[in-house]
């Protein structure tokens, strides 16, 4: 099989994923950070319905257009729990710098994994979802996908359990209603005929082992698939992850 199914605007997803992503590996920062905002919200965290799907929104705003990010930022951001604004701030600070041309790597500072630990949790307590799944990548595959889930918000927390010092990525698409073609033929297919059988849902993306990506995804009743593009070794004629196994299929119902 080869490489195909990644569209450009993907570049801008993995980008927005890591705006929801928490780095279990940053240990103490994250639990105070999370610890912190449960405080400020009083107690049980509540978040409001407005806030739940702006969230919803910059989460799947990788399956949009990439035009339109500074609004879903916007929303985002405005709608913040006042025991979140800050946190909410600092990540908004980041996606304007990444929108401006700036580096990535700013994804990964500690002010911004806190702060994104911090919503993500919040976020995670406090919105209703119909589906919450705990899905690790290992080397190479996905663990935690059912075969079936309940359709409608779902709440996705994504692990790094590499052993192997590679980055995992949780690339969601659904496929287009009527198409039944197994997932083997559709990664054989010229990228332009695979997208016109399939919508991509949302993705999550944990680059370090060990470390954490969230993501709250509002999905309709069909057939899913998740995988993982990202080249083994981290070479860019590698073979990717999918290759090695790293596919799942699932419904929502």
């Amino acid at each position: 099989m080869q490489h195909h199914l990644r569209p450009r605007r993907l570049l801008l997803g993995l980008a927005l994923s890591l705006a929801v992503t928490g780095a279990a590996a940053c240990g103490d920062d994250d639990d105070e950070a999370g610890a912190d905002t449960t405080d400020q919200l009083g107690g049980e965290a509540a978040v409001p319905a407005e806030a739940c799907d702006a969230y919803v929104g910059l989460s799947g705003a990788m399956a949009g257009d990439p035009s339109a990010a500074g609004d879903v930022i916007d929303a985002f951001v405005g709608s913040a729990p006042d025991g979140l604004s800050q946190d909410a701030a600092t990540m908004a600070a980041t996606y304007g710098a990444m929108a401006e041309g700036g580096d990535p790597a700013a994804f990964s500072e500690p002010e911004f994994v806190a702060a994104s630990a911090a919503v993500a949790d919040a976020y995670f307590a406090g919105c209703d979802t119909a589906t919450e799944l705990d899905v690790s990548g290992i080397d190479y595959g996905f663990e935690g996908i059912p075969a079936e889930i309940d359709a409608g918000r779902v709440a996705i927390r994504f692990t790094n359990d590499t052993e192997h010092d590679e980055p995992h990525e949780m690339v969601l698409f659904r496929r287009n209603d009527g198409v039944d073609d197994p997932i083997e033929d559709l990664l054989a297919l010229p990228e332009d005929e695979v997208m016109s059988k399939v919508s991509m849902a949302g993705v999550v993306f944990a680059d370090a082992p060990g470390s954490e990506a969230a993501a709250m995804l509002d999905l309709e009743p069909g057939s899913y698939v998740a995988i993982c593009f990202i080249p083994t070794g981290g070479a860019e004629d590698g073979p990717p992850h999918f290759v090695g196994g790293m596919v799942a299929e699932f419904d929502a119902a």
